[in-house]
């Protein structure tokens, strides 16, 4: 893969993550979030195209990569701490969770089992499918120490619809946090990678 492929493949993860970290706190705080961008993370779980089709396109993105943008600039953005926590914390999960071979072979016959409820649904946003992959979650990532810390309205995430929506966003987010270092992403490219970054990130939203 070319150094312009890995690139390309970087700001796809980055703005998946940045839009998983937005639309949990969206869930925590508000108990909503968009839709078409919620299915477009959860898609990702189902798919093993290429990273752009992994979301349905990188429209789907859109969100994801003016947030980057905005982030990544400097400027002031609602919550800003918040999301960068959340994105922080999704990244060092996955490195953790990749070292566990079992886990990871346990998520995998899970996400077998829950492609044929998305399948037979229709939809990986299925509020069944949701839950499914909320219960897969639970069972397994949720058990790595630290774990991740939701901070929203008490009475938002004690709803079970939330925590479900929250928990496969986490695993979205995983999914993504993947690709993020797959591709040769890391903490230092985000402190002292931004021109590059924020170049390439302009040229895919002129592309959408």
């Amino acid at each position: 893969m070319s150094a312009s492929d890995h690139a390309h493949t970087r700001i796809i993860a980055l703005a998946a993550l940045m839009q998983t970290s937005k639309l949990v706190d969206d869930i925590a705080r508000k108990g909503i979030c968009d839709s078409d961008d919620f299915h477009a993370l959860l898609n990702s779980l189902f798919s093993s195209t290429k990273p752009e089709a992994l979301f349905g396109g990188g429209s789907h993105l859109q969100a994801g990569l003016i947030l980057s943008k905005h982030l990544l600039s400097g400027e002031n953005v609602d919550q800003a701490k918040t999301i960068m926590a959340y994105t922080a914390s999704i990244i060092a999960v996955e490195k953790k969770l990749n070292k566990n071979s079992e886990m990871l072979q346990s998520i995998a016959a899970g996400m077998q089992r829950i492609q044929k409820q998305a399948n037979y649904f229709g939809s990986p946003s299925h509020e069944s499918v949701v839950g499914g992959i909320a219960d897969l979650y639970g069972h397994t990532v949720s058990t790595l120490k630290p774990r991740i810390i939701i901070r929203g309205k008490p009475e938002i995430l004690r709803q079970h619809s939330n925590t479900n929506k929250v928990r496969a966003l986490l695993f979205a987010g995983i999914r993504a946090a993947h690709l993020w270092r797959q591709h040769k992403g890391g903490h230092f490219r985000l402190l002292f990678g931004r021109k590059k970054l924020l170049h390439d990130i302009d040229v895919m939203l002129k592309d959408l």
